[in-house]
């Protein structure tokens, strides 16, 4: 293999031992998926629904939900009443999971 493949390939193991140092005890490739599609959406400049994010999953809406909870119960999501409809609730990214993100491609990566 190239050196630079081997390099790409450290990158990803370390990136995936420091999120699990990190997130909290019981996560798994939902969690990813989730933290993902809501950093997605924070790029574009906007927020999505719980229905959004869970409708965007491939796993169950009940499993999809227990991982939103925890992941705003540990500070790395929040949310927030919609404009024009409070009862949809958008899902937005912390400043915690932000400087996560910012520390893992800055910093230690």
């Amino acid at each position: 293999m190239k050196k630079m493949h081997l390099k790409n390939i450290q990158k990803l193991v370390e990136l995936r031992s420091i999120l699990d140092e990190n997130l909290y005890k019981g996560h798994n490739l939902i969690t990813y998926d989730l933290i993902l599609d809501v950093l997605m959406a924070h790029l574009n400049g906007k927020a999505l629904t719980i229905k959004e994010l869970c409708a965007g999953s491939i796993r169950s809406t009940l499993n999809t939900r227990k991982h939103i909870n925890l992941l705003i119960d540990h500070g790395w999501l929040s949310l927030s009443n919609g404009l024009h409809d409070k009862r949809h609730r958008l899902v937005n990214a912390t400043d915690k999971l932000i400087n996560l993100v910012d520390q893992l491609l800055e910093e230690k990566i």
